[in-house]
This record gives structure tokens, C-alpha cells and sequence, in this order.
């Protein structure tokens, strides 16, 4: 076994924190003026920032951390507290009312004295809440159908660097400096697969649910874009995308990676059947070749990654039945007989707050764990705030679908079904404890409100102006995601 290196900068924390202050001020200054592009730049950052907390500033990973959010403060201040001119012209057709109630129900176990300190509530509220602004904002972030389609295109190819990182994860030893977690872990080297000396890879993330969520996440945008007709990099997400996507997912281990994306596959070919997708003619055929082509991938390019996955899936004595329905009713029940009818208090049995503890000298308690988010929001909340939390999620999902059902062929009909796909599955697993799927499902649903978007001004909806409500046909002009005002 080697040594890790180091390969970080050497600061002291007075010099961090003196550094990392100025350089959020700065930063949160800028986002207020160019929220939109904040907002993209903080999609980059929850891909990156495990790189940067592993490789580059060990010294700093909690301040680290918090990049991607220093970037989307001072994109909320602006848009909720002095918004653009035309964007007070639109409102979306959702139950905002019912969404803030539920939140601020989940908010009142901020005040329970299980929290120990009102800084460590404040980081529960944060972990659940931060990133659910993303649903209101992201409807409004592209102007055009055309700038949407071409920035999530690239988005989506910068799984390629990503997946590289992980194939080279794999060749390497467990112990390697390029397969280290972030700090906070029992284990210097990454997690093996039970059997043999290969490493479970984390890509760019700091924990194995990061990389797993990004390999759900730009499996199912790959898809969203090969249901375009006017994607002019087809071939790159077909023959390149699709493959590296299949062969990451065995390379992590994760057995809820695989089986979320069948889910998520088999409700694109029924969407596809039924006609009511994309605006590509061809993307049942192309569905179809590219997950033929990731199996091929996976059972032949990677075929050492399928033994390792294959063997440690066999070995688990864990059905399906035992994982979705078991397991989270278990947890459940341990997690309302350990934590009562009030619950500890929210984020009190997140990881990261046996961290703030100590740096308040608080005390170190036993770290409770339930195998399964369900039962650690259960033990925070208690039975009324769970049943609360649970409920918004369920309405994120019925958001997704009414999207789905009112708008039209193309790129956001594609993204309001994924929205759903993902969401749902979800339901069971982690999302509080995974800051990366938080993001991404938050901003996800907000693309799938676009469809939802109406004229306040006007007597009757004007979506015939809107990006979501028009098929993509060639020669067509821009349909704006925005008015053409601006």
C-alpha cells in the first residue's frame, strides 16, 4: 500500500478563512450582477468541487464546500429581491403556497433543542432547504431554445473528462492518490468491491453517492438530448457519452445506479412508443442502438468492471423487495422509536455536524446511522416533519408530470419526463445527504416548470411564446424562452 500524496496547497486556516472571506465577497458581488451566469457557473462547480477538496486544497474542504452556494447567493438576492424588469411579467403555475407551508413546517425543527446549537440548525436548514430556489429560477435562466439546447449539449459532454478520471480510478490502486476521499471518512483509500483490489471510483466527487448521482443525472441528459432532431454532436453522446456513462456505473459498484437507470431507460422507450417525446423521428431507433451500445460496453470494453459488479451484486443477499420496501420501512420504525414524536432535530445526524462540533467544542455524540436517508430524516423531523418533507418531494414529482402532460414535442417535454424519472426513484434514496443530487434535482425542476410559465399580465396564457410549448422544426425562427422584449 502507498502513501497518499499530497497534493494540495499548504495555508494556514487564519489565511484561509482571510482569503476564503474576501474571495466570497467578491464572488456573491459578481453573481448579483451576472446571475445567470452564477447559476451556470455553480452547475459546473458540484461537479469539480470533490476535485478541488481532494486534490487541491485538503487544508480548505469545508470552505471548498461552500463554492458552488458563495455562487448562487448572490444569484438569489437578485432574482428574488431585484429581479430583471421582465421577469416580473411571468409567474409560474405551481402551488407555491403549498410548497413554502410544507418548508416552513420542516423548518419549525430548526427551533428543537436537540440541535445543540443554533449554528448546527442553521446548517440543517441548509442542507434541506438551500437549493430549492433553483425551481423557481431555472425556468427563467436561458432566453432562447436554441441557447438551452447547445449549453446543455456541452454540459452534457463534460461527462467525458469526468468518466476518463474514472476509468483511470480503476486501473489504479486502491491506495492511490487519485482514489482518495474527502476528509471525514474512516478509510484512506477508496471503498473495493468485496472481492479483488480494485476501487469503487468517485470521479471528481468527494464520496461514491456523488459520483453516482452524475452518473444517473448525464446518463439521463444524454437521452433528453438524442431525442432532439437539431443536435449537431450526436455521435459524440451516442458512441462516446452513453459507453463511458455504462462502464462508470460499474466502476462505482453502485447496484441503485444501474437500477435506476433501467427505470429511467424503460420510461423514455414507453414515452417513445406513445410518440410524445422529443423532436427527433428516429429517437426510439437511437434509444434503443445506444442502450444496446452501453450494454456492449459494459459486458466487452469494460468487462473487468462487469465481473467486479456483477460478483459483488451476487454475492449481496439483498433482493429488490428487500431494498425498496424492507429496509426503509425498518428504518422507519428504529429511526421514530429512536428519535420520538419531535425527532432530534434537523441535520443533527448528518456527518458533517460531528465536524461543527468539534470545531465549537461541543462535544462529539454517537453517530446514528439507518443505512437509508429515509430513516435519518424520520430521526431529525419526527413523524410530522418527515410525512411534510416527503410530501414536497411527492409534489415535485406531480410538478414534473403536469409539465410533461402541457407541453409540446422537444426539449423541455424530454426534460419534464426525466425530471420525473429521476425524482422517483429518488424518493428512497439519499438526496439530504447528497449535496449533488440535491442541486441537480432541484434545477432539474425547474427546467420542467418552463411548460408552467405564464403572462401575469395578460387575461389568458401566452405560452405560444414560450420555449416549452414549441415543437423544434428546421427553419423555424428562435422560439424565446423569455419575451423577445429583452
Amino acid at each position: 500500500m502507498t502513501e497518499p500524496l499530497m497534493l494540495g496547497l499548504t495555508l494556514t486556516l487564519p489565511v484561509m478563512l482571510t482569503v476564503g472571506g474576501l474571495a466570497a465577497v467578491i464572488i456573491i458581488g459578481w453573481s448579483f450582477a451576472y446571475w445567470r451566469a452564477a447559476i451556470k457557473v455553480a452547475c459546473v462547480a458540484v461537479l469539480i468541487e470533490g476535485a478541488i477538496r481532494k486534490w487541491v486544497l485538503p487544508q480548505g474542504q469545508e470552505m471548498v464546500y461552500f463554492l458552488k452556494d458563495i455562487f448562487l447567493i448572490g444569484a438569489y438576492l437578485k432574482f428574488f429581491f431585484s429581479p430583471d424588469p421582465e421577469l416580473k411579467t411571468y409567474r409560474m403555475r405551481i402551488p407555491t403556497g403549498v410548497v413554502i407551508g410544507l418548508c416552513l413546517v420542516v423548518a419549525l425543527s430548526a427551533l428543537n433543542p436537540g440541535t445543540g446549537h443554533p449554528i448546527l440548525a442553521l446548517y440543517g436548514l441548509k442542507i434541506y432547504f438551500f437549493y430549492i430556489p433553483l425551481i423557481f429560477i431555472m425556468p427563467y435562466l436561458f432566453r432562447t431554445r436554441e441557447e438551452l439546447v447547445k449549453q446543455l449539449t456541452w454540459y452534457a459532454l463534460i461527462a467525458i473528462p469526468i468518466c476518463i478520471l474514472g476509468f483511470l480510478q480503476y486501473k489504479s490502486d486502491r491506495f492511490s492518490v487519485i482514489n482518495t476521499f474527502a476528509s471525514g471518512m474512516a478509510e484512506t483509500g477508496a471503498t473495493g468491491f468485496g472481492v479483488g483490489d480494485r476501487a469503487r471510483i468517485t470521479g471528481t466527487f468527494s464520496y461514491l453517492t456523488g459520483h453516482t448521482t452524475f452518473v444517473i443525472f448525464f446518463t439521463t441528459l444524454t437521452l433528453v438530448l438524442l431525442s432532439l432532431e437539431e443536435i449537431k454532436l450526436r455521435w459524440a453522446l451516442l458512441f462516446v457519452n452513453l459507453p463511458l456513462l455504462a462502464g462508470n456505473a460499474l466502476m462505482g459498484g453502485s447496484r441503485a445506479s444501474v437500477v435506476a437507470l433501467g427505470f429511467i431507460c424503460a420510461g423514455f422507450v414507453v414515452a417513445a412508443f406513445s410518440g410524445r417525446l422529443g423532436s427527433s423521428k428516429n429517437f426510439l431507433t437511437l434509444l434503443v442502438g445506444g442502450v444496446l451500445l452501453a450494454a456492449a460496453a459494459g459486458l466487452f470494453v469494460f468487462k473487468d468492471a462487469w465481473a467486479h459488479w456483477s460478483t459483488r451484486y451476487q454475492s449481496s443477499e439483498e433482493t429488490m423487495y428487500t431494498r425498496v420496501i424492507e429496509f426503509p420501512l425498518d428504518a422507519i420504525q428504529r429511526a421514530l422509536k429512536d428519535g420520538g414524536i419531535t425527532g432530534l432535530g434537523i441535520g443533527t445526524v448528518h456527518p458533517a455536524t460531528q465536524a461543527i462540533k468539534r470545531r465549537l467544542h461541543l462535544g462529539v455524540e454517537e453517530n446514528r446511522s439507518y443505512d437509508i436517508e429515509l430513516g435519518q430524516v424520520m430521526v431529525e423531523l419526527g413523524p410530522i416533519g418527515f410525512a411534510c418533507w416527503y410530501g414536497l418531494r411527492l409534489l415535485l414529482v406531480w410538478i414534473g408530470w403536469k409539465a410533461y402532460r402541457e407541453s409540446k414535442l422537444g426539449v423541455v417535454r424530454a426534460l419534464s419526463l426525466a425530471s420525473v424519472l429521476i425524482c422517483a426513484p429518488y424518493l428512497i434514496m439519499s438526496v439530504i445527504y447528497n449535496h449533488t443530487a440535491n442541486f441537480l434535482i432541484c434545477a432539474l425542476t425547474g427546467f420542467a416548470c418552463i411548460p408552467l410559465l405564464e403572462n401575469s399580465g395578460a387575461s389568458k396564457l401566452q405560452r405560444g411564446s414560450r420555449l416549452a410549448n414549441h415543437p423544434m422544426g428546421t427553419g423555424s425562427q428562435s422560439a424565446p424562452v423569455m419575451s423577445r422584449t429583452h
